[in-house]
């Protein structure tokens, strides 16, 4: 069998205000050039398709486009929900079904898993997790509506149930969203869904797969303690200025009932390269220059006190930069806290963290903190 794990394309992401459509299209080009070149026999697609749960018309073009031209080539895809996606793939589920797609947009122990043979006529299996949000996986724990449960635990639970029901004589896939205690991560996955509230142990993960296929967390990396080959595929582009130089990319899986294993990481060509330039007041033009042509740049001004428009100025004379940030010799310190990291979070997950680390937290106060949270996800992130 052989597959292509790709994860968090983040489809309608934007960067300093500019839209990635162009380079979106060009990546899911070479992704859908490289399943048809090497013959895979499926595309695992492990969350975060989109960027936002309410994607614009041109963002679901690029993504069901793609899925269309995978299935016109007779290649299979597996596409979960990620924490990103919302419930974006519910009303289309039906229709991507009727191509070679399967869809997974909730964790559920009723459909997890689909089952195909390989261009080699050897029988293979996907079970699949999407982002295990805290309600849900309570619930398939029977936990009802009790949030106060442990998250960790109860995704643990639920993943020792799936493994369960894999077959030994099967080439077993295992595809999920989540994350994965001692993963890397970027400083652009949202920083609520990585907190340790929601890191799963690499030990959780199936021993019984032959590769587990992840999502969410936006480097490329293998998992090292996890009990079977376990690797997070990235982002497909460098989604902020924080992922300069970080190699982005998809892996490719050949795998047999035999028990041997490979694992490619194939880089993607396509996605634009990100550079931070340290520049002066007396320089800028200088230092910016050698970046011309090679993707978008970020200039980083050292000046306590710079000249009136110089942001236009730079932007001006080089189209190329597309962010000027100006460094003091003393940054100001700021206590507030990130709205962004609470602003699509929901209050059950915040209350639901509150009583894991305070076990004794009366209602009195929990309703306090509702009161915070709404003062704080509706005020004005640039106040």
């Amino acid at each position: 069998m052989r597959l292509l794990h790709t994860a968090d394309w983040h489809v309608g992401s934007t960067l300093a205000g500019l839209d990635r459509f162009d380079e979106t299209g060009k990546l899911l080009d070479e992704l859908f050039a490289a399943a048809q070149t090497e013959k895979v026999d499926v595309v695992i697609v492990a969350g975060d398709v989109f960027d936002n749960p309410m994607p614009s018309n041109i963002s679901q073009k690029l993504v069901f486009d793609f899925f269309a031209r995978l299935s016109s080539a007779g290649i299979r895809s597996v596409v979960l929900a990620g924490n990103h996606d919302g419930q974006v793939f519910v009303p289309s589920k039906s229709l991507l079904s009727l191509g070679t797609a399967a869809v997974f947009e909730k964790p559920s122990g009723e459909q997890y898993q689909v089952g195909f043979r390989s261009r080699a006529d050897e029988p293979v299996v996907v079970t699949a997790l999407p982002y295990p949000h805290e309600r849900v996986v309570m619930k398939l724990n029977g936990a009802g509506d009790d949030v106060q449960g442990d998250y960790t635990g109860s995704v643990s639970t639920f993943i020792r149930w799936l493994a369960g029901q894999m077959h030994a004589s099967d080439i077993n896939v295992f595809a999920a969203h989540l994350m994965i205690a001692g993963a890397q991560l970027t400083d652009t996955e949202r920083p609520m869904s990585v907190s340790p509230f929601f890191a799963v142990p690499a030990q959780s993960l199936p021993s019984s797969t032959m590769y587990n296929a992840l999502g969410h967390v936006h480097r490329h990396q293998q998992l090292v303690k996890a009990p079977a080959r376990s690797e997070y595929s990235g982002s497909i582009f460098r989604v902020n200025f924080s992922e300069e130089g970080t190699p982005k990319g998809f892996n490719l899986v050949d795998a047999d009932t035999k028990g041997n294993l490979t694992v490619q990481f194939c880089e993607l060509k396509s996605a634009i390269e990100l550079h931070n330039v340290e520049c002066a007041v007396d320089d800028w033009a200088s230092r910016l220059e050698p970046y011309r042509d090679r993707g978008y740049t970020k200039a980083r001004i050292h000046a306590d006190d710079p000249p009136f428009n110089l942001q236009g100025e730079i932007r001006a004379v080089c189209p190329w930069v597309v962010k000027v940030e100006f460094l003091r010799s003393e940054a100001e310190a700021t206590t507030r806290p990130t709205i962004e990291a609470l602003a699509s979070t929901s209050f059950e997950t915040v209350q639901s963290m509150y009583r894991a680390y305070n076990g004794d937290a009366t209602e009195d106060v929990i309703k306090v903190v509702g009161e915070l949270f709404q003062e704080v996800t509706h005020a004005d992130t640039d106040a």
